[in-house]
């Protein structure tokens, strides 16, 4: 450490600057740095100038002023260190020295004096960490500030992980666990106990449907618990909102490509820079043709699964003067992605229900299941910062995605194997919807969700600043949007016309055509695309109006008050048209309508979200808070789904959480800490049993969130999380009460995840970087019955990347991994809570990147 610090003073003390220097501190910071100590704020500018700090140690301890983001690197440090007695310099650009100013370097003997009182700071913290959030409070802020659980997820993650979607990435938060996605084709993650099925952009809601590109990705904020008081109706276990990568000052571009030993093939190209003095551009392009392990063996041959998509990400940053910068962000994205329903659960001789025992790579669908889908999202952002240093953001945008989808859905086993094919054979043979008989016989339907299309535009306006009350220091947020929600459905379904005379008693005259196949056969019979008849279709409209206030005081020096409110309208339309219905008995059959049903729900309701929190520090490195919050989602009696007893608006589905937690920081920000146990409650849930609407169903779960931060030496970082959940269901709506008790399916009681790296910081293998990570996941019931259960995995993955600088600012960067490196057979969740939807996990799997940054 001794000689590398003597060398990185040497070469950075000179008496001219160099131009790669103030190529360096011309940078613009790409966020605020909040009020702290002088040395985090020093470390927070160097992190986002990709500097390493070398800085005398003991020292800056001190409170510093907060920056704006609109200063540039060389403004902010010289802010810094006004009248501190210490000065910086640049070495190579690629690190930052502190010294003090009356310091005399002459010599490498001085240099090696100096080095008694230094300390060298390797790869950043925040390689996997943000200390900076805004989407709990509106405004940019210290998340150890705040009396709420938040994480921030940054890019770096993706990189040194080899990410594949958003999901594999939000399994670092500490709460948060997978969930079935439609078969792989959406993004959709459980956040402490309960589904999320919404996602925010840039601040903006999108359908969970969107599955954005990690490339566009600048970082992801996890906010656990309710959120509803800024965002409006949120899903009660939390929030997720994706930071999209914004233009830099900077020229700098890359071409990354990736590859894996199943035929993935990506290529991803990212340039940004500036077009003029104020005015900066961002394109992004990303392409995908990819066949993973698994696929569909008939007498026709082995067809892969595959995956296919492109987006094209444009986007502008302009700044006529220091108080205004607009940007606009585009994005499209065109895909076609496999429906896989993943495997099954089988019963044996003795009634016990398990994990088929077959082949991984076998799908027990068709390869004719696939959703072809187009994204277009484009959203302004007007940052306008008023004389007073208050900020007004405005924000207009809208969102849109079509598709179709085709699949062959697996959904009951045979008690015995069917005399013959058509359905009356097989109904003669015994459905059962419990699960798959030892016989290895199942039933497919096939069916399909044509023209979906859905849009979300959105409109939204807030103004923050600081103030001053009574002597305590105050950050105010207050703000309003308007959302309008519009989706437009259809379902669609393979059926036989089945003259009545043959039909078993409760059956409709159209029936599913049905399909069966052994799951035990390595050889399925042949696969048509059947015709699909439209069983219904439907547009509805949701309307969303909110206002929101939420205030951080400072009432103390440790004493931190987070409080808030918000009201929300939302009112709810839609026209629902119904071709064929089903039979309430068993709903395997349909009666054809001779007119068709048209039906239409409208209702309203209104709505008030609270959250408050207070926050206190023990000591410098220990603070302690308590908080409580709710969120909401609307309840509403969908036309095809079923009817309800009453046709007046319904409640809101609410939810409440109580949190006490603790955040501490030792070592130098070396090592953080922060643990938070909570007590959260679903209310108001809507339940359909046999097509009628129930309401007032209750869920609970209450549990532990640990996560964690460590740099015990320069380079090495490593992030670490666990997770404990006590999840119920309390109350069960409707005739049929037998889940009560129980415990949700897919919900594991422990989740732990670690993911650490080291990159060597100086000397000839500089640049040479290792990570070891490993995911653990507790067994998960399979449905609510609790009849049976999907087994707990503990899965290992590891890389390994290196440097090489090229000249003139060019550098590649290749690595190299293994996912599941032990070569576990795991299963990640399972869907609808039945037997026949259960995700398998990826198997061992060789990786490899090239990307190439000039």
């Amino acid at each position: 450490m001794r000689s590398l610090l003597c060398s990185a003073i040497i070469l950075g003390v000179s008496s001219q600057v160099s131009a790669q220097q103030e190529d360096v501190l011309i940078h613009q910071l790409q966020n605020a740095v909040p009020v702290q100590s002088l040395q985090r704020s020093l470390i927070n500018v160097a992190e986002q100038a990709g500097l390493i700090v070398l800085m005398p140690a003991g020292q800056f301890q001190e409170e510093a002023v907060a920056l704006d983001a609109d200063m540039t690197v060389g403004q902010a440090l010289e802010h810094l260190l006004k009248n501190t007695g210490f000065r910086f310099q640049i070495n190579d650009g690629k690190q930052l020295i502190i010294t003090p100013v009356d310091a005399a370097v002459q010599n490498s003997k001085n240099v090696a004096n100096e080095a008694d009182v230094a300390v060298i700071y390797g790869t950043a913290l925040s390689r996997y960490e943000f200390d900076e959030a805004s989407s709990a409070t509106g405004f940019p802020a210290d998340i150890d500030e705040l009396p709420r659980t938040v994480q921030v997820l940054p890019e770096q993650l993706v990189l040194d992980q080899n990410a594949n979607d958003l999901n594999e990435l939000l399994v670092n938060a500490a709460g948060v666990t997978r969930a079935h996605g439609f078969g792989g084709t959406e993004t959709q993650v459980n956040i402490r106990g309960f589904t999320s099925s919404h996602l925010f952009v840039d601040g903006n809601p999108v359908s969970n449907r969107y599955n954005i590109d990690l490339a566009n990705v600048e970082s992801t904020e996890v906010i656990l618990g309710p959120a509803s008081v800024l965002h409006g109706q949120v899903s009660p276990g939390g929030l997720v909102n994706i930071i999209t990568k914004k233009p830099e000052v900077e020229q700098a571009n890359s071409i990354q490509l990736e590859l894996d030993e199943y035929g993935k093939q990506k290529l991803v190209l990212d340039s940004t820079g500036s077009l003029s003095e104020d005015l900066q551009y961002r394109l992004i392009m990303s392409g995908e043709e990819t066949e993973t392990f698994r696929e569909v063996t008939t007498t026709e041959g082995t067809f892969p699964s595959e995956r296919q998509s492109f987006s094209i990400s444009p986007s502008i940053s302009y700044t006529p003067d220091d108080q205004n910068t607009y940007t606009l962000r585009l994005n499209y994205a065109k895909q076609e992605l496999p429906i896989d329903r993943g495997t099954v659960a089988v019963a044996d001789a003795s009634g016990n229900i398990s994990i088929a025992d077959i082949p991984i790579e076998r799908r027990l669908g068709s390869e004719h299941d696939k959703r072809e889908s187009e994204d277009s999202r484009i959203q302004l952002d007007w940052d306008h910062e008023l004389d007073n240093g208050w900020t007004n953001r405005l924000k207009l945008g809208y969102y849109e995605k079509k598709f179709d989808d085709y699949q062959t859905r697996p959904v009951a086993g045979l008690n015995s194997v069917p005399a013959g094919s058509g359905f009356l054979n097989v109904a003669l043979a015994g459905l059962n919807r419990n699960s798959v008989q030892s016989n290895g016989q199942l039933v497919r339907i096939s069916d399909t969700n044509p023209n979906v299309k859905e849009s979300d535009l959105f409109l939204s306006n807030s103004l923050s600043g600081d103030y001053q009350i009574g002597g305590i220091e105050n950050t105010l947020y207050l703000g309003g949007n308007f959302t309008r929600r519009k989706v437009k459905d259809a379902d669609g379904a393979a059926l036989t016309d089945t003259p009545a005379a043959l039909i078993p008693g409760g059956f409709g005259a159209y029936v599913y055509d049905l399909s069966v196949i052994d799951i035990n056969s390595s050889v399925q019979p042949a696969n048509q695309k059947l015709a699909q008849t439209l069983l219904n279709d439907s547009e509805e409209t949701i309307d969303e109006f909110g206002l929101s206030m939420q205030n951080l005081a400072h009432l103390t020096d440790r004493l931190n008050l987070l409080t808030g409110i918000r009201y929300d309208r939302f009112e709810i339309d839609e026209t629902s048209t119904t071709y064929y219905r089903a039979r309430n008995s068993g709903q395997q059959g349909f009666d054809k309508l001779a007119t068709p049903e048209v039906s239409r729900t409208q209702t309203n309701n209104d709505n008030i979200s609270t959250q408050a929190g207070l926050m206190f520090d023990i000591t410098d490195e220990v603070a302690v808070y308590a908080s409580y919050s709710e969120s909401f989602t609307p309840n509403y009696i969908g036309v095809t789904a079923g009817s309800a007893a009453s046709s007046e608006s319904l409640a809101p589905e609410d939810s409440s959480q109580i949190e006490l937690g603790v955040k501490t920081s030792f070592m130098d920000d070396k090592l953080r800490f922060t643990a938070a146990a909570y007590d959260l409650t679903r209310e108001n849930v809507l339940r359909y049993e046999n097509l009628v609407a129930y309401l007032n169903g209750e869920e609970q779960t209450r549990g532990l969130d640990i996560s964690s931060t460590m740099q015990f030496v320069p380079g090495l970082n490593v992030l670490a999380s666990y997770s404990y959940m006590d999840s119920e269901i309390v109350r069960v709506s409707g005739t049929s009460t037998a889940n009560e008790g129980n415990r949700p399916y897919s919900i594991p009681q422990h989740k732990a995840r670690i993911w650490g790296s080291y990159e060597v910081q100086g000397g000839d293998w500089a640049g040479l970087g290792f990570g070891l990570g490993m995911e653990h996941v507790g067994e998960r019931f399979g449905n609510d019955a609790n009849t049976f259960k999907v087994p707990s995995y503990t899965i290992f993955d590891t890389a390994s990347w290196y440097y090489i600088p090229l000249g003139n600012e060019q550098t590649l960067r290749l690595q190299a991994g293994i996912k599941n490196l032990t070569d576990k057979k795991h299963f990640l969740a399972n869907g609808s809570g039945d037997a026949y939807r259960i995700n398998v996990g990826n198997p061992r799997t060789f990786y490899m990147t090239a990307r190439y940054e000039f």
